[in-house]
């Protein structure tokens, strides 16, 4: 239970930190991105070849093309003033609205959009690309703030970690320390005597990381109601990820703990054993 517990908290660790890299991906994938064109498309099969085109984008997962009109009656709708009436005309330009793809954001962040932009405003017919830089940028800069202080806390715990399960190992076999002296003075071999105790140990840690994961899981299943945007989205990938982290830190931990804990013993005179 004690290696339960502490790779519980390993994988929380690790489920936490998956958690916030999709949460600023969907949170920056959210803001829409306008392409303003130079020229209203003359019909509609001009104006569905800009929304394919778009469409084809890695970066894009919906593309939906306004006219100047639809643009102009949306806006009296908010307003609540025909001004379509005072002008005669739509004085607003016809756009392209593109809604981001959170893969994308989450592996090219706002320096990839950044990038992407410059792209789209070679193309012809793009006058200009609008959407919130200032609050994109303070998102950004939000989460590289609170990165730093979130690697040294998850390095605090590490060690805890760390420290625990050794612990645990090594009360597991200081009580079998007599044991392990005997094994020495009738002449097994150093490599004889620690099998055992690296196997018993390993199978804690596989047993331990097991428990574990079906904590975080259980957590991870009362956290859908509040964050059913992200948590809904997630695959075998991400579980996946947290298993194995959990595995690979137990099986090594235990393993080495129990090296190194029967390791002690050998040679060591009656007065360190009692």
């Amino acid at each position: 239970m004690g290696v339960a517990l502490t790779l519980a908290l390993w994988g929380a660790l690790v489920a936490g930190t998956l958690l916030v890299q999709d949460l600023k991906a969907d949170w920056m994938s959210s803001m829409r991105v306008e392409l303003v064109l130079a020229e209203p498309p003359v019909d509609g099969v001009a104006a569905d070849q800009w929304v394919q085109l778009m469409q084809s984008d890695e970066a894009v997962t919906e593309a939906v093309y306004v006219d100047p009109d639809s643009a102009a009656r949306e806006l009296e709708s908010e307003l609540g003033e025909p001004f379509m009436d005072f002008l005669g005309a739509s004085p607003l330009p016809a756009v392209l609205e593109l809604t981001l793809s959170s893969d994308w954001m989450g592996e090219q962040g706002l320096n990839g959009l950044t990038q992407r932009e410059a792209e789209w405003l070679e193309m012809p017919g793009v006058t200009r690309v609008e959407y919130p830089r200032a609050l994109l940028a303070q998102l950004d800069r939000g989460f590289q703030e609170w990165s730093y202080p979130g690697f040294l806390l998850v390095a605090v715990l590490m060690a805890i970690v760390v420290a625990q399960i050794m612990n645990v190992v090594r009360l597991s076999v200081f009580g079998r320390r007599f044991l392990i002296r005997s094994m020495e003075l009738v002449g097994a071999p150093p490599h004889r005597i620690r099998r055992p105790f690296i196997a018993e140990a390993m199978g804690y840690g596989a047993v331990g990381a097991l428990l574990g994961y079906a904590g975080v899981v259980g957590v991870l299943v009362g956290a859908r109601s509040f964050l059913p945007g992200v948590l809904d989205t997630w695959s075998a990938t991400e579980l996946g990820i947290i298993l194995a982290s959990q595995l690979t830190l137990g099986l090594v931990l235990t393993g080495f703990s129990a090296r190194w804990a029967v390791g002690r013993y050998f040679g060591a005179r009656l007065d360190k054993l009692v």
